[in-house]
């Protein structure tokens, strides 16, 4: 037997499929050491997908020991197959200066894997060219980059690359607001509707400016929903309705945002759209906090004000143990 043949691979291509998928079993079901002991045979057997699951067992630490050497020899394994998912492995292992693995490495690979279809690593070489990862820092890289990913259909990536255009040419960067929001990126949606709302050298459009915004508020997003139930409140660009404005009020608060508690708060004082209840409009103007901008803080203020001047004190108390209960929680 001459020395080819006795280091040839002993596991047939065939097997090493086959040693794969027994390996991922395994490792689905919780048992990641004998899913490392099939994978790595796998992956010495040719099977790049066992490659990269080995290298993420060895790179994730899931046998209680972390071996960013071997994750990136076996990684390697995939790469040399041209395995996308073992080339974004070795993007982010270069970014993290893992194994030796540099920012220059990270951006070679994370290129390879663009080439191969992974928007996710277009947009990774984006924002590698606005920072100067890897490479010297190029506002027109990271639109080219943030461009093929667009053109891949990648919302994310229309959206980061409005971003880009906001402050030189508005007009453009509305465009393609637009263009992730009709793909249903909710804050695209909202970044239109916010631009059409407060101009941004725009033309004021108090019914596209609902609509984005409406967009954005049905896909649960929290600022979109405070600022949405405002024009349904005041029926600018959409019908006048005080309990649609309400509830959106409370999805907005219940979801964080600081305005929709605001909002809410004066809803519930008012009685507008919603039963009036002061224990709960106080509750949700505490829990508001400030504000950072003045107009907003000054109504804050006054609807203070009235509750404390108006209240009884009990209703007040109550609604302050609520939050200190809470604040002991966290």
């Amino acid at each position: 037997m001459n020395a080819a043949h006795a280091n040839a691979p002993t596991t047939s291509p065939v097997q090493a499929t086959a040693d794969f998928e027994t390996a991922l079993a395994a490792y689905r079901s919780g048992e990641v050491d004998r899913a490392l002991r099939l994978g790595t045979s796998a992956a010495d057997a040719g099977s790049s997908d066992a490659a990269v699951l080995v290298g993420h067992i060895l790179r994730k630490g899931e046998t209680g020991r972390t071996d960013l050497a071997q994750a990136r020899r076996f990684y390697e394994m995939g790469a040399a197959r041209s395995h996308p998912d073992a080339l974004v492995a070795l993007g982010e292992m270069g970014l993290a200066g893992e194994a030796g693995l540099t920012d220059a490495d990270a951006y070679a690979y994370l290129l390879r894997a663009s080439d191969a279809g992974r928007t996710d690593a277009t947009r990774a070489l984006a924002e590698m060219n606005r920072t100067g990862r890897g490479v010297k820092p190029s506002v027109d890289g990271e639109r080219d980059m943030l461009a093929r990913a667009s053109a891949s259909f990648d919302s994310d990536a229309t959206k980061q690359l409005a971003d880009t255009y906001l402050d030189s040419d508005p007009a453009k960067a509305l465009e393609l607001y637009e263009q992730a929001a009709e793909a249903g990126h909710a804050e695209a949606a909202y970044a239109a509707g916010l631009m059409y709302a407060q101009t941004f050298e725009i033309r004021p459009d108090e019914e596209r400016a609902a609509h984005w915004l409406g967009r954005a508020a049905r896909a649960g997003h929290a600022a979109a929903q405070a600022d949405y139930g405002l024009l349904v409140y005041q029926g600018a660009g959409v019908e006048r309705d005080e309990a649609l404005a309400a509830d959106l009020f409370r999805r907005s608060a219940e979801g964080g945002d600081t305005e929709g508690m605001f909002l809410y708060a004066f809803t519930l004082a008012k009685g507008e759209g919603v039963a009036q209840d002061f224990e709960e409009a106080y509750y949700w103007l505490l829990k508001s906090g400030e504000s950072t901008v003045d107009d907003y803080q000054q109504d804050r203020a006054v609807l203070r004000e009235r509750l404390e001047a108006n209240v009884q004190a009990d209703i007040l108390q109550a609604a302050r143990s609520r939050l200190d209960a809470q604040a002991s929680k966290r």
